[in-house]
This record gives structure tokens, C-alpha cells and sequence, in this order.
């Protein structure tokens, strides 16, 4: 609207779609150079038009209002082409709407006698909203100089790509004026000039404090352009000194940035005492300690490099890795004598051995406690479950991805949060995930009183009542089987024609002593139940619906069990052809038992299946089949009977266009129990860091991070934010990464870091953080810089950890001087760059970081000091919370350091004692308490021999006690 009402009167369109420009608030400070291009610009003869482009925020209408000011004989409109939208409605009407605008200016040019300038800021809302408008313009600007108009667009880099420059007539018809935001000084003189205005230019008394500000808008505030940010930030400190009368200095300052950006540059910490305060919360790692503080020290004296991240820091070292399955997890062990072959999850130490994915059995190097966790129950397409938690690691494919590009590692909850159920193309639904289907497990051999051949026979045929003549009958119509069963009995088999059985008859009348054979007896010349099978509760004197596996023969080797599944399968197992080229092989049996049994025997031999039942007409007994899920070439590992392998033959000589190959087994559901068990993460020697758990299914196997984040901001939870890399182990997770993480640090600017085992993360992961590392910055999901220089990063590593396995056995050092690491630091360097395959250390990452920070193995002095803390705060709790005095012997340290303990570098530091501690100490003290209330004093003590008191010992019989003190 014109000031003058006639002019409103006379130039409706005019009045009603523009403004006169404002004046400029504030001195407009070097901008002279644009301003001599734009005067230049609309001094031309016919093409009087610029394009102002910019940033946001950079000046763009200050530069206008500053050549008004210099161009006294021109009158200078804003245009608002947000109110011009409005008035138009659509872009049709829009068009002829700019058309009676421009013929409007053109007459005012003529009548009034004064030439017009049109500042259109948001150029780019016109040309977006329709072509006709675009069209009606560009006359204008062709003849904009012989009308007498001046035309000033602006708009910022990103609207031009997008809107603007695809239509190149409309780019020729704008000269184009690009305004670089300002130096600092042009910004500190431009801040000062705001400061006089605004009446608060006292409170400064050099511009130490402008230099301040535009500094860490530069690092903080990527995003934004100056000036806008540098006086904004201003504006903000005015309004709380007009509020609060406090001084416009650094604290205020860092309050604002504090508020505004969640940035700290006050930094609050004692550089004096970094290393002290660190020492205080981790024990015994001198070296590590003494590393992380010298790198802070130059933080805290603000002499870091401005341009990267505060610190880069790789903490390397022995540590547990595993993620979470239930303790009472049954895990099938290996050892050499076979004495045992289940142990519970929470029952393993490091040293026993459990079995990888190829059946090998490999050292456990680290069990790692977990704590109570939230239960969660993984079900298979075969029917096996296991019980783990959220966090727990699979290495999975999805089910149309090539085995070649390797497995993909998924939490559990990243797999619920993905989604099991896959559509397929038929319309029907399928697993979306599978996982490596076991191989057979390498029990050793064992000493077997019964062939197994024999054992699953009579299992399948065999009857095995204690009848009037204890005689052991195998009822067959196959007289080779029968034939083969005597063999391995070392007798004749002789057929009982009243009952269609037979019998074995041994060379000479003798005693049968449990399977084997000596001295003489009047009647037993025959093979009897009770010397055959009487060891064995699972099968002596059951009918064939109670008949099971005795635990012996599930356990034995590979090759036994195969000789065990033969025996069952040439009695009661069956083969056929399905579907042309396809052969079915199962199991059948009346005893729901002895068909998970099969199943069980099946999945350590690495075969998988499922359980059906068949309730047949005329039959009073369910009938449990077991059916077999195995490609063409396998059925004949079944069959020791000829007519049962000629079938399986012909099977394997069938040419099938699509062989299914039963290398993997779907995950099929995923369910959370609702309650929390104990649960305990397994770190293995193998490469692939698998192993089997419960049914055979195949699974996945960081104190001072937590207090430096603790030391810096106050906290180890808000301000400490955790990747596991793990989880961005294949490309295709990248998006997410970048996402998470710039999210991430917007929201929480100045925080630690914490990318966990960074070895296991995609290399295109890993080139994104070497642009942070690098330049301190990332783009988001807007193409929005986010600022990472305030922020501490910390990368974690096990490569390189067979270095530590070697401190660990031949250099202890009870306080973690690092002495024997620092003659160790070239190799443990080169120990991490030359890592492969899974286990690959990226060694671009190297050059990158400001300080490797090695972590030494703890000794048991080390470990004890942790412990008697631990028992300290056990001790202070029982009394606050239950008013009970605990006295605890000098033996119950040597006791969980010493005889549970354990100084492997793998085995996790002081976990285990700490573990032994919960388990053993803190639940009997717990247990006392709670069955005993009224008593006011107690004490704990270690009853029994100690290994570590009495080196031949080799079992310890000591366990803790808790007694009341009278």
C-alpha cells in the first residue's frame, strides 16, 4: 500500500500486491561489491533484471534495502508473492493477474514519471505454481528496461535447481548475483552495529565476545547461514540481559547455545583431575586411562582441532561380545572322554567347549553374565526354539538373497521390528528370514554296551518286556535286518514259529552280564532283555508307546548315530515316492517320546524335520510321524536294508529342474514370554562367531566409555549414545545409519559416541564415519548439515585381541601401567590392520583416529579390588534395606577370584567373579534374610577345600555359606 492515497486510488494492484521496502534496521556492512553488480545490473538498457542467490539468511533483502538507500531516484516496491497467490486462487488466474500488475507498474512509470523497482523475494513460489504464470512474466522481463521496470528476485540455491533453472528462457531474462555469506569480520562489525542499536554496545568492551559467537555458529550451526545465525544468537543474549540485567559475557553466551543448540562450551571439567576422577570408577588401566585424559586436556584448554570432533578415541582390548540366551539354555558340549554333553547356558565357563556351526567343537573363550532380561521365544519353521534376548544376534539371510554376499547380523528385535512373514509371488506367505541349517555335532566315540544298529532295531521291533523267559524277540518280516542284528550280537537267529519272531541264540550256553558275555548258565543260551537293555530305563520292560532313546546313544559320534538312525529307520522308517521326482522319507512310531527323540538325534546329525500325528481307522493308538527334510542324494544315509536303499537310489539317480537344498531353516515367529529369566552371552573361538544352542539351532555370539561420559556431562545415559555396529553389517543398512545417527546428534549435539565393535559394520558404514571423522559434519534426511564437532567419538575393537591373549598369559600388571603394552603397541596396531574377513578391522579408520587407548587384561589383584568393592556395596545395601550387619571371611574373595575366577583375556575381566558373586553369594545372603527375618547379624563363609589352597586338588568341593552371628 502506497503512503499517498491518491497513488492507492490509482494503482489498485500495485497498493494491493506490494509494499514500499522497508528501510534497513541496521547498517548494511560489506556488501559494496553486490551492491556495484546490482546497480550495474539495473542500469542496462533492455534486461534490468537480477537474480539475488543466496542461502537463507545470508542478506538477501538487506542488499536490497542497502542499493535503495544508494538509488534515490528509483521508488523500491516489495512484492508478496504469497498475498499475489492468495489474491489469484489458481495459476490460470495467476497469470492474468501478473499481466494486469505489470501493465499497472508500466503505467505508474509513464504518469508518475519515476522508474519502479519490484523485489520479489520467494521468486521461485511464482514459477512453482503454474507455467501460465511463468509465461505471463517473461515478457516483462524481456522488456523490462525499455518499461521502466526493475526487477529483483531472490531465492535460495535449492529452490533455483528445483524450480528455476529446468525453464532456461526464464534463466537468461535474470542476471545472476551470487552473495557468499560474510567473513568474520564483516560479521563481528555487522553484530556490532546491532549491539549500539540495541543499546547494549557498553557491555562489551572488545569483540572477544562477537569472535566467540561467530566461531561456534560456524562449528555448531552448519545448517544456517551468516549472518542470520550469528545475530540470532545475539538477540537472544540481549533479550535475556533486558530480562535478567546479567553481563553479556562467555557464561551467558554458553547458556544460550546450551538452551538453543543442547551444545556445552562452558566446559565444566577439571583438567587437573580427569585422570583422577577416571581412576576412581576403572580399575587397573593406567595406560587406557592416562591415554583418554592427555587426549582431553586439549579440549578443556579449547587447543583441539576446530574442524573435526572434539576427540576420536579406539579402545581396544579384550572383551565379551556375545549377546544373550537364557541360562538354563541347554547347549550341547563337547569333551574328550564324553562324559559330558549338555551343559546349561549359565552353567558354561571359559575352556569348555561347545560346537560351531559345522559340528567343530571350539573353545568357549568368554561367558559374560547378563543380568535378568525380558524372555523372548524364537520359533523355526522345523518347530526348535530358542529362548534369548532382544539383543540377542542371528546371522541371517533373507530368504531370496544369495548365500554368497554372506549372512546379514539382526538383533531379535531388529527382526521383529522387519517383520517375519514374506509375501510371495503366488500370493502365499513364507518366511522371511532363514539361518544356517547345523551340521552334525563331533561328539567323540563312545563305549557303547549295545551296537547302536542293534539299539534302534530292538527299539523299532524288538521286544523288550521282562516276559516268562526274559528271551529278547525281534519281530521282522525282514530276515536281513535280522540277519545283521545278529551279527553285531555275536549270535544265531532262530525263528519262533508260533509268534513270527526271532531269537538269538548265543554259541554256548553262558551268562549274559549287561552285553557282554562270560562264564555259564543252565538256561540263558539265548540273548535276554535284561542283559541287553537292563542299563538302560528309556527302553527295559516298555511298551512300544513309552519306548525312548537311552541318553547314551543320543550322545555318542557321528558315525554311531547314523548306525542308531539305521536301526530305527530299517525297522519302522519308510521311503516313497511323492510327486514324481521327489522321495519322502519318515519315521513312525506310537510314542510321542521316542518321535521327539528321533527329531532331537535327526538335528544333531544336522537333518531337520517336522512332527505330525495320524490318529488311522480301526487303531486305538495316536501315530507320531517324524517326516525328514533332506534332498534326493541324502535318503540312502537311512537305510542299511537293500530294499529300502534301492528305493533311496533310485532317488538319488532322479533329475530333479529345482533340487531343494536344506541348507537353512526359517525363522517363523518371534514371542515375547512376558517374564525375565538370568541370561548369559558366550564368546567362541570361531570365525563366524556361531555356535548351537538348545535344539541345535545355529546363534550368534564398555566400563570407561560410561564414565567419560559421566565425567563430561554428568550423566552415562542421556548423553552417551551407542551403535552396535553389528547391527549395519551389510549395505543396505547405510540409510538407516546415516539417519539414526544424524537424528541422533541433532537432538543431543554434545554427547559421547559409542560405535561398539566397529569391525563388524559395512565399508560403506565405515566411509560415512570417515567423512565425520574427517570434516565433522553429515548431512541428514533433508540434506541438512548436522554438526559433529562436539561430540567425543569412541570406536570399540576386539581385532587384533590374540596380542592381549599373550599380556595376558605372560605379562600381568596389577595396575595397568601398560609397561608391557606400550613395548606392545606397533604390534597391537598392526595386529588390528591386518585383521580379514569377519573379524576386519577397516584400516582407513586408523589415520583417522586421535588415540588408540589400549586396554589391559586384568590380573588377580586387579580382579579382587573389583569384587571387594562389589561386596562393599552388597554389604551397605543388606544394612540400609533389610537393618542386617554382614560380616563376610577373608576367604570368600579367594574363593570367587581365585577358584571361580578367571584371567583369560577373553573371559570378560572380573565379570566372572562378579557373576559367581550374584549367584552364589548375594542369592544365599538373600535366601537367609528372607527365611530368616528377625536376624539382626550375619556372616558369610567359605566351607570346604580351596583348588587355590591346595594346588592337587582337582575339583573344589568349597561353596558359600550364610549363617547367623549369636
Amino acid at each position: 500500500m502506497f503512503n499517498d492515497p491518491r497513488l492507492t486510488e490509482s494503482y489498485p494492484l500495485l497498493s494491493k500486491l506490494s509494499d514500499p521496502l522497508k528501510k534497513a534496521q541496521r547498517k548494511i556492512v560489506g556488501r559494496e561489491r553486490e551492491q556495484m553488480q546490482l546497480l550495474a545490473s539495473m542500469s542496462r538498457a533492455e534486461l534490468c533484471n537480477a537474480l539475488l542467490l543466496a542461502e537463507a539468511g545470508t542478506g538477501k533483502t538487506a542488499l536490497a534495502q542497502a542499493t535503495m538507500l544508494a538509488d534515490k531516484k528509483r521508488l523500491y516496491l516489495e512484492v508478496d508473492p504469497a498475498r499475489m497467490i492468495s489474491e489469484a486462487g489458481d495459476g490460470d488466474l495467476m497469470a492474468s493477474m501478473l499481466k494486469g500488475f505489470f501493465d499497472e507498474a508500466e503505467r505508474f512509470v509513464k504518469d508518475e514519471g519515476q522508474e519502479l523497482v519490484l523485489v520479489l523475494d520467494e521468486f521461485h513460489q511464482i514459477v512453482q505454481l503454474s507455467d501460465a504464470a511463468v509465461e505471463a512474466i517473461k515478457p516483462v522481463l524481456a522488456a523490462s528496461g525499455m518499461r521502466g521496470i526493475r526487477i529483483i528476485a531472490a531465492t535460495t540455491y535449492e529452490e533455483f535447481h528445483k524450480h528455476i533453472s529446468p525453464n532456461q528462457p526464464l534463466v537468461e531474462r535474470l542476471q545472476r548475483i551470487n552473495l557468499n555469506p560474510p567473513d568474520q569480520d564483516t560479521t563481528i562489525e555487522i553484530l556490532q552495529g546491532m549491539a549500539e542499536r540495541y543499546g547494549v554496545a557498553d557491555q562489551f568492551y572488545d569483540d572477544h565476545i562477537f569472535r566467540q559467537i561467530y566461531e561456534y555458529t560456524q562449528r555448531y550451526m552448519p545448517a544456517s547461514a551468516q549472518p542470520r545465525k550469528s545475530i540470532l544468537v545475539l538477540d537472544s543474549m540481549v533479550g535475556w540481559h533486558r530480562l535478567t540485567k546479567r553481563p553479556m559475557d562467555r557464561a551467558l553466551l554458553s547458556e544460550v547455545l546450551q538452551e538453543s543448540l543442547g551444545v556445552n562450551v562452558a566446559f565444566k571439567v577439571d583438567g587437573a583431575k580427569i585422570k583422577q576422577q577416571l581412576d576412581a570408577k576403572v580399575f587397573s588401566q593406567d595406560l587406557a586411562t592416562s591415554a583418554v585424559a592427555r587426549r582431553l586436556q586439549l579440549s578443556v584448554a579449547d587447543l583441539n582441532d576446530k574442524s573435526r570432533p572434539e576427540a576420536s578415541m579406539l579402545f581396544t582390548g579384550s572383551t565379551g561380545v556375545g549377546k544373550a540366551t537364557t541360562c538354563s539354555t541347554e547347549i550341547p558340549v563337547w569333551s574328550a572322554d564324553g562324559s559330558v554333553s549338555w551343559k546349561k547356558a549359565g552353567a558354561l565357563v571359559p575352556g569348555d567347549f561347545c560346537f560351531a556351526r559345522d559340528g567343530r567343537p571350539q573353545k568357549i573363550l568368554g561367558v559374560f553374565p547378563q543380568g535378568e532380561r525380558e524372555v523372548y521365544r524364537v520359533t523355526l519353521g522345523d518347530g526348535r526354539t530358542l529362548d534369548v534376548s532382544d539383543s540377542h544376534l542371528w546371522a541371517v539371510y533373507p530368504s531370496r538373497q544369495s548365500r554368497e554376499q554372506g549372512p546379514t547380523i539382526y538383533s531379535t528385535q531388529t527382526l521383529i521390528k522387519k517383520g517375519l512373514v514374506n509375501k510371495k509371488r503366488d500370493g502365499r506367505q513364507g518366511m522371511k528370514y532363514v539361518i544356517p541349517m547345523n551340521e552334525a555335532v563331533q561328539w567323540p566315540v563312545r563305549d557303547l554296551t549295545v551296537h547302536p544298529y542293534v539299539m534302534g532295531a530292538a527299539i523299532g521291533d524288538g521286544c523288550l518286556r521282562r516276559t516268562h523267559d526274559h528271551t529278547f524277540r525281534l519281530s521282522s518280516a525282514d530276515e536281513q535286518l535280522v540277519a545283521r542284528v545278529a551279527e553285531l550280537l555275536g549270535a544265531e537267529h532262530v525263528r519262533n514259529e508260533r509268534n513270527f519272531g526271532w531269537g538269538f541264540r548265543l554259541p554256548e550256553p553262558r551268562r549274559i552280564q549287561r552285553g557282554h558275555w562270560s562264564g555259564s548258565h543252565a538256561v540263558a543260551q539265548n540273548v535276554q532283555v535284561e542283559d541287553l537293555v537292563g542299563d538302560f530305563p528309556e527302553v527295559c520292560n516298555k511298551t512300544s508307546e513309552h519306548k525312548r532313546i537311552p541318553e547314551p546313544y543320543m550322545t555318542a559320534s557321528i558315525e554311531q548315530r547314523w548306525d542308531l538312525v539305521r536301526g530305527l529307520f530299517d525297522t519302522d522308517g519308510t521311503i516313497d515316492q511323492a510327486d514324481g521326482d521327489r522321495y519322502n522319507v519318515s519315521y513312525s512310531t506310537t510314542s510321542e517320546g521316542l518321535a521327539l527323540d528321533v527329531q532331537r538325534l535327526l538335528y544333531s546329525l544336522g537333518v531337520s524335520s517336522t512332527i505330525g500325528t495320524s490318529d488311522r481307522e480301526g487303531k486305538t493308538r495316536t501315530e507320531y510321524i517324524v517326516r525328514i527334510k533332506t534332498r534326493n542324494m541324502d535318503p540312502e544315509w537311512f537305510f542299511a536294508l537293500s530294499r529300502k536303499r534301492e528305493i533311496a537310489q533310485r532317488a538319488v539317480g532322479m533329475n530333479k529342474h529345482r533340487e531343494k537344498t536344506f541348507d537353512d531353516v526359517g525363522i517363523r515367529s518371534i514371542e515375547k514370554l512376558g517374564h525375565t529369566e538370568p541370561m548369559v552371552c558366550i564368546y567362541v573361538d570361531d570365525a563366524e562367531h556361531l555356535y548351537q544352542a538348545g535344539d541345535f539351532v545355529v546363534t550368534h555370539n564398555t566400563e570407561l566409555t560410561k564414565q567419560l561420559a559421566k565425567l563430561l556431562f554428568g550423566d552415562d545415559q542421556r548423553h552417551l549414545i551407542r551403535f552396535d555396529m553389528s547391527e549395519f553389517a551389510q549395505d543396505s543398512s547405510l540409510t538407516l545409519f546415516r539417519s539414526e545417527l544424524t537424528k541422533k546428534v541433532w537432538d543431543l549435539s554434545h554427547a559421547v559416541l559409542l560405535f561398539d565393535e566397529i569391525e563388524k559394520a559395512s565399508p560403506m558404514v565405515t566411509r560415512v564415519l570417515l567423512q565425520v571423522l574427517d570434516d565433522g559434519r553429515l548431512s541428514d534426511d533433508n540434506n541438512r548439515e548436522v554438526s559433529f564437532l562436539n561430540t567425543y567419538i569412541v570406536l570399540t575393537t576386539n581385532a587384533g585381541s590374540e596380542i592381549y591373549k599373550t599380556i595376558a598369559q605372560y605379562a600381568e600388571d596389577d595396575t595397568g601401567s601398560g609397561k608391557h603394552l606400550e613395548e606392545y603397541k606397533k604390534l597391537i596396531r598392526r595386529s588390528i590392520s591386518d585383521t580379514s574377513a569377519g573379524n576386519r578391522f577397516p584400516p582407513e579408520l586408523l589415520g583417522r583416529i586421535d588415540t588408540i587407548v589400549p586396554f589391559q587384561p586384568l590380573s588377580l589383584m586387579t580382579q579382587e579390588m573389583i569384587v571387594r568393592n562389589k561386596l562393599r556395596q552388597m554389604i551397605q545395601e543388606v544394612l540400609v534395606k533389610h537393618n542386617v550387619q554382614t560380616t563376610v571371611d577373608k576367604k570368600v574373595l579367594q574363593y570367587l577370584v581365585e577358584d571361580k575366577g578367571d584371567t583369560d583375556s577373553d573371559a570378560g575381566g572380573a565379570r566372572v567373579a562378579v557373576a559367581k558373586m550374584t549367584d552364589e553369594v548375594t542369592t544365599a545372603v538373600a535366601t537367609f534374610i528372607n527365611e530368616h527375618s528377625s536376624e539382626r547379624r550375619i556372616r558369610i563363609d567359605v566351607v570346604g577345600d580351596l583348588v587355590s589352597d591346595d594346588k592337587g586338588l582337582l575339583r573344589s568341593d568349597a561353596h558359600v555359606e550364610v549363617s547367623a552371628v549369636r
